[in-house]
């Protein structure tokens, strides 16, 4: 019984761990989508920094493909060769964030522009970027130490999200196109239906079976307590009950004596009166 309740404890306890990690990572995916709808650059921003999924292996090793990136927003600060930078731009007919190292400045007329080269890639970007192109800043080579850029990723933890959110490579494999090649074209992102929808579902279920089953457990304290309770009562009524059928008893026995007395009081007067006949 008790290796039982531990077993069943041990199961408790594993739920709870795993509901926990759900509704967390399930708020910061809320968090992020929301403050990504709300930014000018599509990424989220939060206190200034922005997270971004890396797509491509043209700045290996610096970071990967499937890596998240945390990216510092650019305030217009000064730029200088070997930084790395994300910045918008538009490749085979769509919009995207792209990380690049600077590898020459350039300061015509006053307007600035960068040169940027992925460290994995031979040849530069084919067009420069200006500031207002710019979306974050990923290191300085001024804070390098020894060589290496002291900017902030998670590995892999990029690919899970782009998996969630239904972008990349990864997140592409979880979406349905709904009427493909018609103006009515549009995707559904399965991912996030069951990653985020169906497991919130499920913990929502799971709370009300718990909150049914601790009513119900209650319940059947409350009725246990009142059977021992009454089961105490009745001993007592039982006990009363036999003190008064006792009594009883023993009031009819000395009812029962009394005539005999009066009988036996009376026969002497009787005698009496034959002999006096």
């Amino acid at each position: 019984m008790a290796e039982e309740k531990k077993t069943s404890s041990v199961i408790e306890t594993i739920g709870d761990v795993i509901t926990a990690i759900i509704l967390v990572f399930s708020v910061i995916f809320t968090a992020l989508t929301l403050s990504s709808a709300n930014s000018e650059n599509g990424l989220p921003n939060i206190a200034g920094y922005s997270l971004f999924s890396v797509q491509s292996d043209s700045m290996e090793p610096v970071f990967y493909t499937g890596d998240l990136l945390v990216i510092k927003e650019y305030q217009g600060e000064e730029l200088n060769s070997g930084d790395i930078i994300s910045f918008r731009t538009i490749e085979q007919g769509q919009y995207i964030i792209n990380t690049h190292r600077i590898v020459e400045c350039h300061d015509i007329g006053g307007i600035k522009t960068y040169t940027t080269r992925g460290d994995n890639t031979p040849a530069n970007d084919q067009t420069d970027v200006v500031a207002s192109e710019i979306v974050g800043v990923y290191a300085y080579k001024a804070n390098q130490k020894n060589g290496v850029d002291d900017g902030t990723r998670v590995k892999g933890v990029g690919k899970i999200i782009d998996i969630v959110k239904g972008t990349g490579e990864s997140g592409e494999k979880w979406t349905w196109t709904l009427n493909e090649g018609t103006e009515n074209e549009r995707r559904l992102n399965l991912s996030f239906l069951l990653f985020i929808i169906v497991p919130l579902a499920l913990i929502f279920l799971l709370q009300i079976y718990k909150f049914i089953k601790a009513l119900n457990e209650s319940k059947a304290e409350k009725a246990k307590a009142e059977i021992l309770e009454n089961g105490e009562l009745s001993e007592e009524l039982k006990k009363k009950a036999i003190e008064e059928y006792l009594a009883k008893q023993a009031a009819e026995a000395k009812d029962a004596e009394k005539p005999a007395e009066e009988t036996s009081g009376d026969a002497p007067a009787d005698a009496e009166n034959k002999d006096e006949n």
